[in-house]
């Protein structure tokens, strides 16, 4: 079992927590990389998801870039690569807001 797949969650958009699905897939080299969608009044938002170097473990730092902009989504995912819990932010880099996935 690796981390590639699908994650329903929730992630904090605009003061309210929306649903959201997460693809995540781990490169040959440690990376991960991936794609979102979040629900955004009605209609589904995209964004696209990298990482600069390999995380630490099940710990990962990854970009973040969709209509509304780019900043930094924090990850710490389950050993058993159930799910994740995760902290995002913009480029301000405040606040840290929700972002969540269990797979689906």
């Amino acid at each position: 079992v690796n981390v590639d797949g699908r994650y329903c969650g929730r992630l904090w958009s605009n003061g309210v927590l929306v649903e959201a699905i997460t693809v995540l897939k781990l490169q040959q080299d440690g990376r991960l990389t991936g794609t979102y969608e979040f629900a955004d009044g009605g209609a589904m938002t995209p964004g696209s998801l990298s990482e600069d170097t390999a995380g630490k473990g099940l710990d990962h730092t990854l970009n973040w870039r969709d209509p509304y902009g780019t900043g930094k989504l924090f990850i710490s995912l389950r050993p058993d690569y159930s799910g994740f819990t995760g902290k995002w932010q913009d480029q301000t880099g405040t606040p840290n807001e929700l972002w969540d996935g269990t797979r689906c």
